[in-house]
């Protein structure tokens, strides 16, 4: 029998490809099929878990669904409110939640099994093929990728020099690039794991669950963006 909720901690820029691949993996058609649903959010508040409780009650014409779901952060108290959903989904109904490291609680996570996720993980990306130099990659450009590798290869000093640089306006426009840096940061943290030392690949884990931690702030003007920025050029591992 056929499980019906699964777990994949990866970059969330990778849930076009996710989608794809569950689709496939699962019996979906994946374009303009109604049974499909992506859907991608950078905060998830108790507000959206209702929303989607109320969306997966809805049975499909054809008997099954799939919910893609990408999520960048996370409420514990919406984290709560999934958890009937993922344990008594309606029938026909598969879940795949796309989620940063580190950020489900155990609760809610015990609900799902891990992603089969050999094959998908190896896959090449067209982001992977972007931070290789091939201006061809459509979640990232080249250049912001290259940016992110370049800043993980770094000193503090260099780094630090940048932040500065990159704040010369901190405006709207400069928010949304951090969000998109710290997505680029995030997707080659998790390209320098296979190859990482035991030491190294805890220090790349801390750095992810950092990541996911702080990304969410950015979507408030309240927490300063140079100290975010400041606190990932000191402590992110050199890779």
């Amino acid at each position: 029998m056929q499980h019906h909720a699964y777990l994949y901690e990866g970059p969330v820029s990778r849930l076009p490809e996710l989608a794809d691949d569950a689709a496939s993996r699962f019996n979906f058609e994946r374009e303009h099929n109604p049974d499909v649903l992506v859907q991608q959010w950078e905060k998830f508040s108790i507000d959206e878990a209702r929303e989607l409780t109320q969306q997966a009650s809805l049975k499909s014409a054809s008997g099954r669904s799939l919910f893609v779901l990408g999520i960048s952060s996370i409420a514990s108290d919406a984290q709560q409110a999934l958890l009937k959903l993922f344990e008594e989904p309606r029938e026909g109904i598969i879940f795949v939640v796309l989620v940063p490291h580190g950020i489900v609680l155990p609760t809610l996570r015990s609900r799902f099994l891990e992603y089969p996720s050999k094959t998908f993980a190896e896959k090449k990306s067209p982001s992977a093929a972007g931070r290789r130099g091939d201006a061809s990659g459509d979640l990232f450009s080249a250049t912001e990728s290259s940016t992110a590798a370049e800043f993980l290869a770094s000193s503090y000093t260099k780094r630090s020099a940048w932040v500065t640089a990159f704040l010369k306006n901190d405006d709207e426009d400069t928010r949304e690039q951090a969000r998109v840096f710290l997505n680029n940061l995030e997707a080659v943290l998790y390209m320098g794991l296979p190859k990482a030392s035991d030491k190294s690949k805890q220090d790349i884990l801390d750095g992810l669950t950092d990541i996911a931690h702080f990304r969410g702030y950015l979507a408030d003007r309240a927490p300063s963006l140079k100290m975010i920025l400041e606190h990932f050029a000191a402590t992110l591992p050199k890779i």
